[in-house]
């Protein structure tokens, strides 16, 4: 069931069996954080914030 409702100034018909909705399934991504202390040294971000090494 599908509810309509009609927000403009003019009346609208929708007749029977009209398509009038689309339903797209989208995934639901359930992410887990870990908390820590401190973070490990690394290559990646050697070159300070902003600096993606692709210029």
């Amino acid at each position: 069931m599908v509810s309509c409702w009609n927000r403009g100034q003019t009346a609208f018909n929708i007749a029977v069996g009209e398509r009038i909705a689309q339903l797209v399934l989208v995934p639901v991504v359930q992410a887990h954080f870990e908390l820590v202390e401190t973070f490990d040294e690394s290559q990646r971000g050697a070159g300070g914030f902003g600096h993606s090494g692709s210029h």
